[in-house]
């Protein structure tokens, strides 16, 4: 099943249709109580992660899955424009968005990068400290980064300060608390995040 797809904006508009959908899915996955709230946790810290995106922002919003497999998506064009993307670029290097001290907040950040295109200021932080790499074929992306890459690289890196900071934030985090796992990838001036999480593992 895949859902209607909502538009939704970083000022709010679509977030109400947005969590509709997101009932409507569970109802159709057949989800209990405390997985239908889950689902409910995923999309609204999706939602809420679009309102630190800065700029005149819209994107689509859908889910969609089968026997409890699920993923929750969020697809925006890149931008393209020059001058709007530098202006966006001044806005975000004033740390409005990027030094949230949050890993949904640092997600905003990376799903920013991505849609200002690879020559932004953040590029070489971006991929030395959050793991942006090169898609395989499988992925059928350009360019993605995966939570599951991140946690790893991490996890073996934890007698390093900084990187201790960010496991401790991940360790805070519903979304890496509760799904299984998280890509944002980069194909074709569109940008995806997907959240995937398996009800009935």
């Amino acid at each position: 099943m895949k859902t209607n797809v909502i538009k939704v904006r970083n000022d709010g508009e679509g977030q109400e249709a947005a969590l509709k959908e997101a009932e409507r899915f569970a109802v159709y996955q057949e989800l209990d109580k405390k997985e239908t709230l889950r689902l409910r946790l995923l999309a609204e810290e999706t939602l809420g992660m679009i309102e630190a995106i800065v700029g005149d922002f819209n994107a689509q919003f859908w889910l969609e899955g089968e026997n409890g497999d699920t993923k929750i998506c969020l697809e925006a064009e890149a931008w393209v424009d020059y001058d709007k993307k530098e202006r966006l670029i001044g806005v975000s290097s004033s740390g409005k968005n990027y030094a949230q001290r949050t890993f949904m907040g640092k997600l905003a950040g990376i799903f920013e990068y991505c849609m200002m295109g690879y020559d932004s200021p953040f590029q070489q932080a971006l991929e030395s400290g959050y793991f942006l790499y090169d898609g395989t074929s499988s992925m059928d992306y350009e360019r993605m980064w995966s939570l599951d890459f991140f946690r790893e690289n991490l996890s073996q890196n934890l007698e390093d300060e900084t990187k201790r900071a960010e496991w401790d934030e991940l360790e805070k985090s519903i979304v890496a608390k509760l799904a299984d796992e998280v890509i944002v990838g980069v194909k074709a001036h569109k940008v995806q995040m997907i959240i995937k999480k398996n009800f009935r593992k």
